[in-house]
């Protein structure tokens, strides 16, 4: 037993080999206390003389007794020892071997019986490296002590261990993958190795299993995504190669965004909708979605998202599954398309073609401005260069006219009589008319570039589109200039009398902003009001209100940190089931070909998306319609 002594005690490498043998200390502890107890007699003899022999004989039998009943319970602590250490052993989930110097094994526990799949008597005497386990060239080591140190690790002073990763050969089954632990030891007297074998095959199956499932979700054309459901923001913390391909975007670009920055201005609200409520219910939901890759393309994104709870039913992530069906989709739209065209007359044709165009219109909306800034800003410089030059020239033709004017005069004071033909052209060309009429013409061409210098002006402020970054902006210069963009419609004719703009502008301090946004959300509300007031359905009304009925107020001020801006109108006013959804994408009151539905969206998504304001509507029937606009002074 002192070399299974020996073998547990491995289980702590701080204690060396030298500490292991106790119970062989404790026996020899008793060994002396019974050669104490007899020699008891001879020192009573000795220190007491006149004791009698019978008390001598009935104290040293007294004492061989207790050494008798001593010699029992020592027996019986070292078979209570020996079992506890056999109980153990054999009790062990770890098979346990011991093999001598010459690598044949000396004892094997039951669970190394049941790794090799034989009988403890058929494992003595085996070789054990090279025959019961192989590992590679480890098969060929001759087990001795010089050996362990080179290939093995030093866990603590005394205790040289050698640790890999073998193959138990087993008797009429499958060979098992198993972590092998070697340690020096003794056995009978003589250094032995005591060798501890942990069955991992179903671990490395494990592993192996995950390594296909891996391969398997790179090999698939579908997307995959995993996302945290432990963090608010839903941060993606995986996705497939075929999601990468999907998107356009590199795994390093994915990894902990949200799956949002594939969503364009267009994306279906209503999707967007139920999955925002699968994510607040941890539930599943399946939509078809338009979507966006790193180039701008758009593609149709078949998405389902299904989540993941772990063992105990908390919820862990979500995995979304996306497949590209942008071909189906166009295939889809295109039958549509084509059976529609099939039932409709000729004249319904045209009307399709509008609303195409109208369909059209609406998906690059959010583009159009960008683009119109960048074309007003191009014609306002193309204007402004000719314009420039006949400005600058005007002062000097009409110096040019007044000397030659001057000379005509000095002509005809010093030549009151010129000949026929030249008195002819003088009353043919009224000479003395243009001589009037020519200052006036000048002047009024000097009127009519200024004007234009003024228009060029107002298209540079309104064509803004370096939005790139906020930068502090006189807002007031932004709708005046968009007043003066639609001064055009603001101007009476015989039908209908001029919408009168009043002002109330408050004492603003530059405010941080993107200039060109701001300005289109300006446009919007403005062209709105106009429309209002030029509804059909009120103009008989003018007869009876004309100047108060067709306003348009402008109110500015500052309120705190912020700059509040109403725009109200005194039109028909709207309902509140209109209100209710004036904000969303395509939504419009207006007849087909006129209003598109997207300019109060796109509104408010640059007001309460990008500059993180408010932006809400008033409005009562028959008492027009205010639209509020409230964004910080600085950012």
């Amino acid at each position: 037993m002192a070399g299974l002594n020996m073998s547990f005690q491995e289980a702590d490498p701080k204690n060396n080999l030298s500490n292991i043998s106790s119970s062989q200390k404790a026996t020899t502890k008793n060994m002396i206390q019974r050669k104490n107890y007899q020699n008891l007699p001879t020192n009573l003899a000795e220190n007491s003389a006149d004791t009698s022999i019978s008390e001598a004989y009935l104290v040293n039998l007294c004492q061989l007794q207790q050494m008798q009943i001593a010699m029992e319970q020592l027996k019986q602590d070292l078979k209570a020892s020996e079992s506890r250490f056999r109980n153990a052993i054999a009790k062990n989930a770890d098979g346990i071997a011991i093999v001598n110097k010459r690598g044949l094994v000396c004892f094997a526990n039951p669970s190394a019986e049941a790794l090799f799949n034989c009988k403890a008597e058929e494992l003595l005497g085996q070789a054990f490296f090279g025959n019961l386990v192989v590992e590679g060239s480890a098969c060929d080591i001759e087990m001795d002590t010089d050996i362990i140190p080179q290939v093995g690790e030093t866990d603590a002073a005394g205790m040289r261990v050698v640790k890999t990763e073998v193959e138990a050969i087993s008797k009429h089954k499958a060979n098992a993958v198993v972590e092998m632990r070697v340690v020096e030891t003794e056995w009978e007297g003589e250094m032995a190795y005591l060798a501890t074998l942990r069955d991992v095959t179903d671990r490395k199956r494990a592993e192996e299993m995950l390594w296909l499932y891996d391969r398997a979700m790179a090999a698939t054309s579908t997307g995959v995504t995993i996302s945290d459901a432990t963090n608010p923001e839903h941060p993606i913390i995986y996705c497939n190669p075929a999601f990468e391909s999907m998107t356009g975007y590199r795994r390093e670009e994915i990894i902990g965004e949200n799956c949002r920055f594939l969503q364009g201005i267009d994306t279906d609200s209503e999707a967007l909708e139920i999955i925002r409520q699968a994510l607040q219910t941890d539930s599943e939901c399946q939509v078809i979605l338009k979507n966006y890759r790193k180039d701008g393309t758009a593609f149709w994104n078949a998405l389902s998202v299904s989540p993941v709870r772990d063992s105990t039913g908390k919820l862990t992530h979500f995995i979304g599954v996306q497949r590209d069906i942008t071909d189906r989709k166009q295939a889809e739209e295109a039958l549509q398309k084509s059976e529609a065209q099939s039932r409709q007359q000729a004249a319904q044709l045209a009307a399709t073609i509008e609303e195409l165009k109208t369909t059209h219109s609406q998906l690059v909306q959010s583009e159009k401005m960008s683009s119109l800034g960048l074309l007003i800003a191009g014609v306002a410089h193309e204007i402004n260069n000719p314009v420039s030059f006949i400005y600058g020239n005007l002062a000097h033709l009409k110096d040019y006219t007044q000397d030659l004017f001057h000379i005509v005069e000095l002509y005809q004071q010093h030549y009151p009589n010129p000949v026929a033909e030249i008195q002819q052209e003088r009353e043919d060309n009224e000479l003395d008319f243009l001589a009037e009429d020519l200052p006036k013409i000048l002047s009024s061409m000097s009127v009519g570039v200024d004007r234009i210098c003024q228009i060029v002006q107002s298209l540079r402020n309104f064509s803004r589109h370096d939005d790139s970054q906020m930068k502090p902006v006189n807002l007031h210069e932004g709708i005046d200039s968009t007043l003066l963009i639609l001064n055009h419609r603001l101007k009476g004719n015989g039908e209908k009398p001029p919408i009168q703009i009043v002002k109330q502008y408050g004492n603003l301090p530059p405010v941080e902003c993107f200039p060109g946004p701001i300005n289109q959300v300006f446009m919007n509300i403005l062209s709105n009001a106009i429309d209002a007031l030029d509804d059909g359905n009120i103009m008989q009304n003018l007869q009876e209100m004309p100047e108060k009925f067709r306003q348009i107020r402008i109110y500015t001020e500052v309120v705190g940190d912020f700059v509040e801006i109403k725009i109200a109108d005194t039109g028909p006013g709207i309902t509140e089931e209109v209100k209710q959804r004036i904000f969303d994408t395509f939504f419009t009151t207006k007849p087909v070909g006129k209003g598109t539905g997207m300019g109060l969206s796109i509104s408010y998504q640059i007001i309460v998306e990008r500059h993180k304001g408010e932006f809400y509507c008033t409005s009562e029937l028959g008492k027009g319609t205010e639209f509020t606009i409230k964004i910080a002074i600085a950012h």
